[in-house]
């Protein structure tokens, strides 16, 4: 307390500095915590209350200076009502503060994309479902992306992932795309349980829903995710352990996992792999490996496979359709990633080798091991921080004569040239422009009954342009 001529009129210096004191203390934790972002906010928020106490400050010595010559001053032994409001504002600012602890809430983030698209040259007869059949002519909503990170300690991780997006037919639907709880432990483990992105190759990992973290508009078509009629799994749910260690000028990275297996429903009309979320269809899981090794230049090699035993079912329930044949599906392969000296290269290979060891209905010729491959090469190049061109060739050769691939609507053989520009606006936001063309094979589709009809696709050759604007927040 300090006393006046006038009476007893309370100085905020030392709460100031109390308060002061507070906020570096509370800074202090969050550096321990080596969480950057909060130590930024505190900072911010410390520059922020140390105007507002000085500001305070003034003005009480601004008011006891008046308080000394006001013609009416209050009585002998009573604070002025003035000062004591702004000791009541500075009391509650330090009580807020001292409420602080090191949980800022749960962390939220998100993705947003808006286009347009328009193709040319679709044969309107051999394609299935809105989009092919009537081909992209006009704008679309995009993805709404969200995710969400809380933390629980040092050891416990989390990664929740949901997106609201435009089906082919116009419907909006939304998906939980990742719910993830990992454990870390030694210096760089983490195991996860729950629904993930399947760890092959680079891309499936390195990027996801949010369009603004990949260089291009679209995924190569056969690695698209399973609704969208990706010929692999990009989601899984099981038990997924990842990590990494130095050796040599570089680091060794690994993935092992262990998922419920993939069904496919040929009676559905869908012909999409099902990543079986809730409980596997059959007593096989489908496990897996992704080995690669990182140099300090920015170029990472790696090999990846796995093996599923995945069910084609005539209906559109698992549990009381019949089954039309087993695929045993086996895939191994590598890929290359590099980005250094604004080059952005990725390119990835699948080998697969399918062997049909259940058909109901007996076709001829379809029972038996299958070989089949597929890959891409994507490349480009950055000027300045704002624009990339990049080009990007993809193709798939698939065995007419494999049942696992005949169940999938695209499951024929393709091959895809990219053009396209990335102009950034910001760090957070992205135009994107791209012209492609496409070229399909004839190919076979697996109906109701379980017997592939042959040719039903045919030879097709379309061009696609597209645009996109993409934001991060």
């Amino acid at each position: 307390m300090m006393q006046t001529s006038q009476g007893h009129v309370t100085s905020v210096r030392p709460l100031a500095a109390a308060i002061a004191a507070l906020f570096l203390a509370t800074g202090s934790l969050s550096v321990q915590a080596a969480d950057i972002d909060r130590v930024k906010e505190l900072e911010s928020r410390l520059e922020q209350s140390l105007k507002v106490i000085e500001a305070l400050t003034t003005r009480v010595g601004q008011l006891e200076t008046r308080s000394t010559k006001a013609a009416a001053a209050p009585a002998a032994g009573q604070a002025d009502p003035r000062v004591a409001a702004l000791e009541q504002s500075v009391a509650n600012l330090s009580e807020s503060l001292s409420k602080r602890s090191s949980d800022t809430g749960l962390p939220l983030h998100g993705f947003l994309d808006v286009g347009f698209g328009s193709q040319s040259g679709i044969n309107a007869a051999n394609y299935p479902g809105a989009m092919q059949k009537n081909g992209l002519r006009g704008f679309n909503g995009g993805t709404l992306d969200f995710y969400l990170t809380p933390q629980f300690g040092s050891r416990v991780k989390t990664l929740v992932e949901l997106a609201f997006e435009y089906s082919d037919a116009g419907s909006l639907a939304a998906d939980l795309e990742r719910a993830q709880i990992g454990y870390t432990f030694g210096e760089s483990n983490t195991l996860w349980l729950g629904r993930f992105h399947t760890p092959y190759g680079y891309w499936n990992t390195g990027f996801h829903h949010g369009a603004q973290l990949q260089t291009a508009i679209n995924r190569p078509r056969f690695i698209d995710f399973e609704d969208k009629g990706g010929l692999l799994p990009s989601h899984s749910v099981g038990m997924w352990l990842n990590g990494k260690t130095a050796a040599g000028d570089g680091r060794l990275t690994y993935d092992l996992y262990v998922t419920n297996g993939n069904r496919i429903m040929a009676g559905a009309n869908d012909k999409v792999l099902n990543l079986n979320g809730f409980t596997d269809d059959n007593g096989s899981k489908a496990i897996g490996f992704n080995v690669g090794y990182e140099w300090k230049n920015g170029l990472k090699l790696g090999l990846h496979g796995f093996r599923d035993a995945v069910n084609t079912y005539a209906g559109a329930d698992a549990d009381t359709s019949q089954i039309l044949n087993r695929n045993k599906v086996g895939m191994l392969g590598g890929y290359a990633f590099y980005d250094n000296n604004d080059w952005e290269v990725i390119g990835e290979y699948y080998r697969w080798k399918n062997n049909t060891d259940l058909d109901t209905v007996g076709v001829v010729g379809t029972t038996g091991s299958h070989t089949s491959s597929a890959g891409f090469l994507q490349v480009g190049y950055s000027f300045g921080s704002q624009w990339t061109p990049y080009a990007r060739y993809e193709k798939a050769s698939l065995d007419n004569n494999d049942i696992f691939f005949n169940s999938l609507n695209n499951g024929r053989s393709y091959d895809r040239a990219s053009l396209g520009l990335r102009y950034a606006l910001d760090p957070r936001s992205a135009l994107k422009f791209e012209l492609s063309r496409t070229n399909e094979k004839p190919g076979q589709q697996l109906n109701t009954s379980g017997t592939p009809a042959a040719d039903v696709f045919g030879s097709s050759a379309y061009s696609t342009f597209q645009a996109q604007y993409s934001i991060g927040f």
